[in-house]
């Protein structure tokens, strides 16, 4: 007997939750990163925005003045595994000197249907970033076991956290979203 790839997905009937797979979601990087106010981010000293961290590469810089790291709104994925509840935000960051200790902070909302906008989540703060300026890390907001369920909206409004004095920048090279996955759609009958 063969295996059918146009049907193997729809025939996971077996899968048991609670074990996950650990996936990225797709479309959450350093590019769907937004001012607070929903505006794209600018090259400007007054707001985080796109500037030249390396010779060669480009990321988003945050300046030594500003907290306020600005917004991620996504989808949860119809695989997410509810049962892990596992999903993490994870930056490649370091600092542009020496001075200030900055970790990444959020606050964390959820829009699901037929229920009102959830209060502030609060997922847990990041270790302290990098502060080796040649060397960058990553660190991670764990939204870990907030109740998430597939097809929520989800919106992180970023700040920094830690001891952020005023001497250093902080440098994003990259964003990235990780959750557990069940492979195919959570919900059987959405399969």
């Amino acid at each position: 007997m063969g295996l059918n790839a146009g049907t193997f997905l729809k025939r996971l009937e077996g899968v048991i939750t609670g074990f996950g797979f650990k996936r990225e979601i797709q479309g959450v990087d350093i590019n769907t990163l937004r001012l607070e106010d929903g505006a794209p981010l600018l090259a400007d000293s007054g707001n985080p925005g796109y500037a030249s961290l390396e010779t060669n590469f480009e990321g988003v810089q945050l300046p030594s003045t500003q907290t306020d790291l600005g917004t991620l709104t996504f989808k949860i994925p119809r695989d997410y595994d509810k049962d892990n509840d596992y999903l993490r935000l994870r930056f490649l960051v370091n600092s542009a000197g020496d001075t200030d200790t900055p970790s990444i902070d959020a606050a964390m909302y959820r829009k699901r249907t037929g229920v009102a906008l959830s209060d502030d989540l609060d997922p847990t703060i990041s270790a302290v970033v990098n502060t080796n300026t040649a060397i960058a890390d990553w660190v991670e907001i764990n939204a870990d076991g907030l109740g998430m369920k597939a097809g929520d909206g989800v919106s992180f409004d970023i700040s920094t956290g830690g001891t952020r004095g005023t001497s250093d920048a902080l440098n994003i090279y990259a964003i990235e979203a990780i959750y557990k996955s069940d492979l195919v759609f959570n919900e059987p009958d959405e399969r």
